[in-house]
Formats: structure tokens, sequence, C-alpha cells
């Protein structure tokens, strides 16, 4: 019963604000034990501002090396440019705080600050829980939700990770167990590509030990929510109450399995690994794909700020 709850909870807004949460009560934990006193707005502004200075050094270099590998391209510079945005944005509420502090419009960009501090750091608290946690072995089927192919056809190391991670998780489950999983590699055909990516990772378990019946890809779906929302409908034709968990790379585990939960499929996440100097600059691009998937509740989040802030000028 916990161990459903705590999947629940992982893969939703409300797990994310349960870290931020989390991360707020320990930074005034601290305060308390160390100089006595609770943290104010200011101070948990500061506190932020030096994390965001550290972060925004690490994906520096992170993107350096991406750059080296990789080569040029304006998303390699995603984790860069919103560690940019994170420090330079929290220097500006400070500086607006000292000028006029008490004022309304001080006063909103810097609750609007610490609100997105704290989103921010529980997105970072889920995103690494999410990537270290592993599903139970009780899995009737294994998702494997595609991205970019070869012009040949081959798996690219990203989704060459994901479909490997998926058969040694389904092998050490029939090890563990004598319970078989069957796959369901995910993936539409791009306009650059040969073949769908559900084909390509067919073809790619099929030269891996899998039999033709364990596999069932799915070839139409476009992105990760149609991923997961046209594997629901095979699970459901194939076996109606089965359990599942899917497999895709360590940063995008979260938005997965928030997506997954939007398309009505019950599934854990398993995470597959990348370089090091990848994954920052993914998970940057995932933080911002995160805010934009509840635009709702930061609307809420934003009127509330508002008030406050009128309530203490």
């Amino acid at each position: 019963m916990f161990r459903k709850f705590k999947i629940k909870l992982m893969y939703s807004f409300s797990g994310v604000l349960t870290g931020g949460a989390a991360v707020c009560i320990l930074m005034e934990v601290l305060s308390l034990l160390l100089r006595g006193t609770a943290l104010a707005p200011a101070d948990i502004l500061r506190i932020y501002s030096v994390i965001a200075a550290g972060t925004t050094l690490f994906l520096g270099v992170c993107g350096v090396s991406l750059l080296r590998h990789e080569g040029f391209r304006p998303r390699n510079l995603m984790g860069v440019a919103l560690g940019l945005a994170w420090t330079a944005g929290n220097q500006l509420c400070l500086l607006l705080l000292d000028a006029a502090p008490g004022r309304f419009l001080p006063l909103l960009p810097a609750l609007l600050g610490c609100y997105f501090d704290f989103l921010l750091s529980g997105i970072l608290v889920m995103a690494f829980l999410t990537a270290r946690h592993k599903p139970a072995y009780d899995k009737d089927f294994v998702v494997i939700p595609g991205c970019s192919i070869s012009r040949q056809g081959g798996l690219l190391p990203l989704l060459k990770g994901r479909t490997n991670r998926a058969i040694r998780f389904a092998w050490d489950q029939e090890r563990a167990t004598g319970k078989p999983a069957r796959y369901i590699p995910t993936g539409g055909q791009g306009p650059d590509e040969i073949m769908s990516e559900g084909s390509a990772m067919e073809f790619y378990l099929l030269s891996h030990g899998a039999e033709q019946y364990e596999v069932l890809p799915e070839k139409a779906s476009k992105d990760t929510y149609e991923n997961m929302s046209f594997s629901k409908r095979i699970i459901d034709e194939a076996n109606s109450g089965g359990k599942a968990c899917f497999v895709t790379t360590n940063y995008h585990v979260l938005r997965s399995g928030m997506l997954a939960r939007k398309a009505g499929l019950d599934a854990e996440g398993l995470a597959s690994g990348t370089k090091w100097y990848f994954w920052p600059n993914g998970l940057a691009r995932e933080c911002v794909a995160i805010l934009s998937l509840y635009p709702w509740q930061q609307a809420a989040a934003a009127v509330l700020c508002a008030a406050l802030a009128l309530a203490i000028a």
C-alpha cells in the first residue's frame, strides 16, 4: 500500500511540491540549528543564489564537454541558459528587495523567485528519486519510449541504452521470479527516419534473443504522451490489468511518469544511463517541459504570490 502511494506521489505535481517543501524544511532546520533564527524570504533567495551559481558553473563545464563531443546545437546550450537565467533572476530579486524593501513591486518578483526556486528544487529532488527507483519484479510489460534513430535504422546510443536496460530488467525478473515480460517498443517515424522507432527497436530486440510473440511494437506515436497512451491501448488489448514499467533515460523518467499518469497508464519508471556531460543538459530541458505541463497550477501560484505581496506591503 505504501509503495503504491509512493509511486503515485513520485510522478505527480504534488510530488514536486513535496520535494520542494523538503528542501525548504531542511534549510529552515539548519538555520535554526546554526543561527538560532528562521529564514526570511531574502535569506532563502540568497541561499538559492549560491546554489544557482554553483549549478550554473557545473552546467557550464558539462556544456563545454557536450559541445566538444556532440557539436554545436541550440538545444545543447539549454542547461547553461537555464542556469544563467536562474542565477540572474535571483540576483535581480535581491537587488529589488534591497532597493525598496516592503514595497509591493519588489516583493512580488521576490516571492515569484522563491516559488520558482522552490519548484525547481522539488523537480531536481524528484528527478533524482525517480531515476534511482527500481520497479518490483512483477511486470507483464516493459514499455520503451523511442527517440531518434540513425539514418540506416539503427539505434543511436540513447535509445540503445534504453533498450538494453529493458532487456536486462526482463531477464533479471525472469531469473528472480520465473515471470516473463513482454516488450512494447513505442515510437513513430520521423521525417528524416527510414522506419519507425518502434520498428527499429523491434528488430533490435529480436536480434538480441526476444521471441516474436514477446514484442508488441507501437509505430504511430509522435511524443512521450502518445508513447504512453498508445502503449496503454496495447496493454489493455493484450492483458487488461497487466502490470507495466517503462524504461527511459535517467533525466527523462520523472516527466515520462507524469505523462504516463495523464495517459491513464499505471507504470513505474526505470532509468537507463547516459554520459555524465549529457544528463545535466537533458535534465535542464526536462525542468522547462515539466513546468509547462501544469499551466493552471503556475497561474494559481502567481496569483497567490501577488495576493501575499499585497498583504505584506
